[in-house]
């Protein structure tokens, strides 16, 4: 019970994420897709945006995870749900059939894969003809080192190149993370306990803004929604 409300009111990179990044996600798979069927997370981490996915009314959630502490995290948090198949596996080598799901999820991921076209290549070789992928990266430049990153992100001309030699075409973008909120989120980290202390709401500068008055300010955070030729 504690842990839940400090996830919602306490601030953590984990937390701003669910509150600036979520919205955008969510707004995205209800304009584009049907909210039904399969959709598969690569990348799962925790399990927490897909949880909110399925409460969006998906039929069924497939969630991949690669790295084995995150892997064991999404187990406890989502593991047991009969909606759910977890699977500890690489994006690289997705073990699904081919045209298999109806909608792809993967955020803040790809910029950790060194290959990063075989993992486009292979999120969309799961994805059925017609169906849509959501997919957020950072986007350069990058305000603060990530040395567990292989690039610094994509812009929105790169990321829609990534994924359209497998026939997807971007349909929308979306950003987040402002500067704002990236140097709230960075003086709040030089704080004891790392402002684990502080509301995240005041570390958001950015909820009640416009998309194109978050795309003016230097957004760190990019969603684009591709959907799949028929």
């Amino acid at each position: 019970m504690l842990r839940s409300m400090a996830r919602r009111w306490l601030f953590t990179f984990n937390t701003i994420r669910y509150r600036v990044e979520w919205p955008r996600i969510e707004l995205a798979m209800k304009k584009y897709t049907p909210l039904k069927g399969v959709i598969f997370d690569g990348g799962a981490g925790s399990g927490e945006f897909i949880r909110r996915c399925l409460e969006l009314g998906f039929d069924e959630a497939v969630a991949l995870e690669y790295d084995d502490q995150n892997y064991a995290l999404l187990q406890k948090n989502i593991g047991r749900l009969p909606k759910v198949r977890t699977m500890r596996e690489s994006l690289l080598d997705i073990p699904l059939p081919d045209e298999s799901v109806d909608v792809v999820l993967s955020t803040q991921v790809l910029e950790h894969i060194t290959d990063h076209k075989r993992a486009a290549s292979e999120l969309c070789r799961i994805l059925k003809p017609g169906g849509h992928a959501v997919i957020t990266v950072p986007r350069p430049p990058e305000p603060f080192p990530n040395p567990e990153h292989m690039r610094e992100g994509y812009t929105e001309v790169e990321l829609a190149a990534l994924f359209a030699p497998y026939g997807m075409k971007a349909l929308a973008s979306d950003w987040f993370l402002t500067r704002d909120t990236v140097d709230r989120m960075l003086s709040c980290a030089r704080l004891p306990a790392r402002g684990m202390f502080v509301p995240v709401a005041l570390v958001d500068a950015e909820t009640q803004l416009t998309p194109k008055e978050r795309r003016a300010l230097r957004p760190y955070g990019l969603l684009t929604v591709f959907q799949k030729e028929v």
